[in-house]
This record gives structure tokens, C-alpha cells and sequence, in this order.
């Protein structure tokens, strides 16, 4: 891989996110709008003495950190999308531009973009509802890491997907995050999953650093245990990742796909 080359894509989706106003959207509009909504949820909660101040942490905490989740996944086949939409993809892969170059470009922009969203977020939960996840954070950063981690897996599967299928699938860039939020025990433990269910959700890397996020928040303890088997399950996936989306990739081009797309 070239740096420049790299440098370059990252230059690119820069100047798009610069001068497109969607990707201020959901860069800041969505984290702010589910920051409120389960802020005002959480202190009709208080109000009622219906949960812990220590459950109404780890919403607050869970509803940051799948918006990292969220966003990362969705903006990884965003961004391949956006080559679609501009007609821009022959000309992409006509340079010298190696598709792991690309990507590795596209995961730095989108690795950005997630951080201003969690940012965001973070500031205005601190602001308005007094959650303040800072102190925790580094024993959070484990966790966030996973989360990315299997976030970049899905954006890769998904962009292979639409490498093969065109933009039939091009819906699954917004929907397959929320395909794996009943299972990724966001909001609430794993046990409180129906007995058949668990075994599927115990081994998605989400359900695990939220497991590890909520002892982290409720018992200030760090889980290495939830932290290892979400990164074990991690490698495991990225590695399936990448050969799934050389599967696709090379099948796409020898049908001339990539030419055809639209």
C-alpha cells in the first residue's frame, strides 16, 4: 500500500464531507436527537424512581456508544455508495488506487466522523443530564475498540455485497445495524434474552462490550473476560470480512459489474 495513495482517498472524502450538509446530519443531528429523546426518557425515570441512577447511566452510556456503532457501520458503505452516486467508481479503479488502499483511506474518514458523533453526544448528555462518561472512559476504550473493530467487519461485508448485488442492497448501509441491535443486548443484560436467543447474541462483539460497558458503569470494574472474547470473536470476523469481500469483489468484476453499476 502507498501512503499517498491513501492520503488521497482520505483528501477526497474530506472535501465531501466539508460540502455536503448530510454528513453534518449524521455526524451531529442524529447523536443530539437520540441523546435527547433518552435523556428525557431517563429523567422521567428519576422522576418516578423507577430504575437506579446507576441503570439510567448505562442507557445514557449504551445510547452513545451504539451511535458509534451505528454510525460507523452505516458510513463505511456511505462512503463507497458516494463513489456510486458521483459515477466515480471506474474511475476510481481504473488509477493505480488498490481496493485495500482505498479502504484503509475510507476507515480513517470514517473513524473521524464517529468520534465527532461520540463526542458530541458525550458533551451533551454532560451538559443537559449530568452524565458525565469521562472518568470511565478509559476503561471504556477497550470496549469502543471492539465496537469499532466489528464495525468496520459489517461496513466491509455489507460494501462487498453491494460490490456483487449493485445498489439492490444499498438499503442494508442503514438497516443491518439495526438487524443486530435486539440481539447486541444494547439496552438491557443478557440474560434478560429468551434462553435461545442467547447462545446466537453471546457471540456478536456488540453484546459483549456492552456487557463489559455496563460493568464498567454500574460496577466501575473493567471485564477482561468480555473484553478478550469480543476481541477473539473480532478477529475472527474481520478475518471472514476480508475474504468475503475478495469473494465479491473479484465476482463483481468478472461479471463486469463494476462498470454496470449505478
Amino acid at each position: 500500500m502507498k501512503l499517498y495513495r491513501i492520503r488521497s482517498v482520505i483528501r477526497r472524502h474530506t472535501y465531501e464531507v466539508i460540502h455536503n450538509a448530510n454528513h453534518i446530519t449524521y455526524m451531529v443531528y442524529w447523536p443530539v436527537v437520540n441523546i435527547l429523546v433518552w435523556g428525557f426518557f431517563t429523567l422521567y425515570l428519576r422522576h418516578g424512581d423507577a430504575l437506579k441512577p446507576g441503570v439510567v447511566s448505562c442507557l445514557l452510556g449504551a445510547v452513545i456508544l451504539w451511535g458509534l456503532f451505528n454510525t460507523f457501520q452505516r458510513d463505511m458503505a456511505v462512503g463507497f455508495l458516494e463513489e456510486l452516486w458521483s459515477r466515480n467508481l471506474v474511475s476510481l479503479f481504473a488509477s493505480p488506487l488498490s481496493v485495500s488502499e482505498y479502504v484503509t483511506g475510507l476507515i480513517v474518514v470514517t473513524l473521524a466522523k464517529a468520534m465527532v458523533g461520540l463526542s458530541v453526544g458525550a458533551l451533551i448528555a454532560w451538559l443537559f443530564y449530568h452524565y458525565d462518561m469521562f472518568p470511565t472512559l478509559p476503561m471504556l476504550l477497550p470496549f469502543i475498540l471492539n465496537l469499532v473493530l466489528f464495525a468496520v467487519a459489517m461496513g466491509i461485508m455489507v460494501t462487498g455485497l453491494i460490490f456483487r448485488y449493485t445498489t439492490k442492497f444499498q438499503a442494508m448501509a442503514w438497516s443491518f445495524a439495526g438487524i443486530l441491535m435486539p440481539l447486541s443486548c444494547v439496552f438491557y443484560p443478557l440474560n434478560s434474552l429468551p434462553g435461545f436467543l442467547r447462545p446466537i447474541a453471546s457471540i456478536l462483539p456488540t453484546t459483549q462490550s456492552f456487557e463489559g460497558m455496563r460493568e464498567v458503569i454500574e460496577r466501575g470494574a473493567f471485564s477482561a473476560s468480555h473484553f478478550r472474547l469480543g476481541f477473539g470473536l473480532n478477529v475472527i470476523y474481520f478475518i471472514f470480512a476480508i475474504f468475503f469481500f475478495r469473494w465479491m469483489f473479484e465476482a463483481a468484476r468478472s461479471r463486469g459489474l463494476l462498470v454496470k453499476m449505478e
